[in-house]
């Protein structure tokens, strides 16, 4: 990692949403008559709180405690240390490092060191369990385990585009040790330092997943098992069958410490995914995506619950004849009046040479300050899985059935980009590509699941002051993720230079547009950013004070602006 990239992330930023900055951004309302109200107004929740100097510190990287080091057949050394005292993710809630602005008195995402894209301090198993043994290397690029099936994320994720990562094996069980009736973890050695232990499965994973089950248990990951041939993965797999296994391209044996996989991830444009969940995408707009071979069979009507849940409703007899005799067609947008002053600001972006203007759609965001031995977090509520897409053996008795075959929809065969239940649609042209060793491996997903509201969602209750779960917060989408099973270790390569890398025109395709996921790293915290902006500017201007939040912190304490 360069010196460049690590000096110039996003917990050094200074560069907050200032006065002149929202006197620029709010310009393009100077022609609206802001006397009047703003119409169609949108809940943003918001915490009032105290001052406290630990509130503005800088955020510090965590503690880590050597563990343990693996040492390779070739001598290679790889040291794993224990994280000091955090917050994880857990009990739908997602966490995020914040740090208050001393001036205005607003709270902003601000990262830990190191300043890269690497695995997250947060996303993933609890530290707390000694069994697990919950590892990582000094870098936070290379992760280790013990006990069990248990998934880590990055801290970056794909929203739309084409995105590359790697993966390199440091521990693995080696070929034909596993007895067929037998677990990897009852019998093979207890040496942590040895680097031939464990299972190890690598891909991608949208913020439903669970930590504590496999990548590809359940229809919000996907992912490919280093296992194959000879060898046997451990656990339950994604949709029960549909877990990819690959092989290194010499032999059909398991893939061995220092062999690499590489997985590539394409999405279609957020306004593709947008008119996807929204149930208005017409596959004739779109030659160019593959759609699938699943088509809709009819178009029913839909009821959504408090929860932004939404459910096929049952019907007469009569009715499905009727739906029978018609053909089925894209639901068509309805026609609205649009909002002035969206339009006034959408009028006046100009994005850079050669990208696109921003999707039009809503980031809400409810985060919660406080403060945890002298670091700042927002607590934020987290997303709901759909018993439809969790493990087929969680609820096997309540997931929705097909009217057709009376059976719980088929998430391979059944799903598509116009299903009448929002989480079950897929997105055109998405899929994953993997290389071993450099060598390519062809499509291991294609189809993948819509993460846009309302395929997800926020359950409403008690821990969030949200008022609609059918939300994006901005951080919704598809992250680099592993699992590891009792002793298996991988290091991971979010940027350049690669280790084997791909070749970008494999088997007539370009992928010249293909980038490093890395990259998202400093794109992320400009979505941020932005998003401060307009929540800043909307909350100040629906207040009718441009020191809203000074003057509500200051009233709160009994003080004067």
């Amino acid at each position: 990692m360069d010196d460049t990239s690590i000096t110039s992330g996003r917990g050094h930023r200074e560069k907050i949403p200032s006065a002149k900055l929202k006197e620029q951004a709010g310009a393009a309302t100077s022609n609206i008559d802001k006397s009047k109200p703003i119409d169609n107004k949108i809940f943003l929740p918001v915490y009032i709180v105290h001052r406290d100097p630990k509130l503005e510190a800088e955020q510090e990287e965590l503690k880590k405690t050597f563990d343990h080091s693996k040492i390779g057949p070739d001598g290679s050394k790889h040291d794993f240390y224990t994280l000091g005292h955090h917050v994880e993710t857990k009990e739908k809630r997602f966490y995020v490092r914040a740090r208050r602005d001393p001036n205005s008195l607003y709270f902003h995402a601000a990262e830990a060191p190191p300043y890269y894209a690497r695995l997250s301090d947060e996303q993933h198993p609890q530290c707390g369990i000694d069994k697990l043994r919950n590892c990582f290397s000094k870098d936070m690029l290379s992760k280790t385990g013990e006990w069990g099936h248990y998934t880590t994320k990055a801290n970056v994720f794909a929203r739309e585009g084409q995105f590359f990562w790697e993966a390199k094996i440091i521990s693995q069980a080696p070929p034909g040790r596993e007895p067929p009736k037998a677990s990897l973890a009852s019998f093979q050695e207890g040496d942590r330092t040895s680097t031939s232990r464990g299972g190890l499965r690598v891909g991608f994973a949208r913020r439903e997943a669970a930590y504590g089950e496999p990548l590809g248990n359940s229809g919000y990951s996907y992912a490919v098992a280093t296992r194959s041939g000879f060898g046997r993965d451990y656990g339950t797999v994604r949709f029960n069958s549909e877990i990819q296994k690959i092989q290194n391209g010499q032999d059909f044996d398991d893939l061995n410490p220092g062999d690499v996989v590489g997985l590539m991830i394409t999405l279609p444009p957020l306004e593709v995914h947008k008119k996807v969940v929204e149930g208005t995408f017409n596959p004739a707009d779109y030659p160019h995506l593959d759609c699938g071979p699943a088509q809709p069979s009819r178009n029913k009507r839909q009821k959504t619950s408090k929860s932004g849940k939404q459910t096929g409703t049952s019907t007469s007899k009569s009715t499905k004849a009727k739906d029978r005799e018609e053909s089925v067609k894209p639901p068509q947008p309805t026609s609205t009046e649009p909002d002035p002053l969206r339009a006034a600001l959408r009028a006046q972006l100009q994005p850079l040479t050669g990208t696109p203007t921003p999707s039009d759609h809503e980031i809400i965001r409810d985060r919660n300050p406080f403060v945890l031995r002298g670091q700042t977090y927002f607590e934020c509520p987290d997303y709901t899985p759909h018993n439809d897409l969790c493990r087929p053996s969680a609820g096997s008795k309540t997931k929705t059935q097909n009217p057709e075959t009376g059976k719980p929809y088929d998430l391979t065969t059944e799903t598509h980009p116009n299903h009448e239940l929002p989480h079950l649609r897929t997105l055109p042209g998405s899929k994953i590509e993997v290389w071993v060793n450099g060598k390519y491996h062809g499509v291991v997903a294609r189809h993948l699941f819509a993460f846009l509201p309302p395929a997800s969602f926020i359950e409403i209750g008690n821990k969030t002051s949200l008022k609609e779960g059918s939300v994006d917060d901005g951080q919704l989408g598809y992250y680099p993720a592993l699992s590891h099973f009792t002793g298996g270790a991988v290091e991971c390569r979010f940027d350049g230079p690669w280790w084997c890398g791909y070749e970008r025109d494999q088997g007539g395709e370009d992928r010249s547009g293909c980038r490093a996921i890395g990259t998202r790293y400093k794109e992320q915290i400009v979505e941020d950013f932005v998003c401060d902006v307009v929540d800043e500017i909307y909350l100040e201007r629906l207040n009718g004070s441009e020191e809203y939040m000074r003057k509500s912190v200051l009233s709160k304490e009994g003080g004067g602006v």
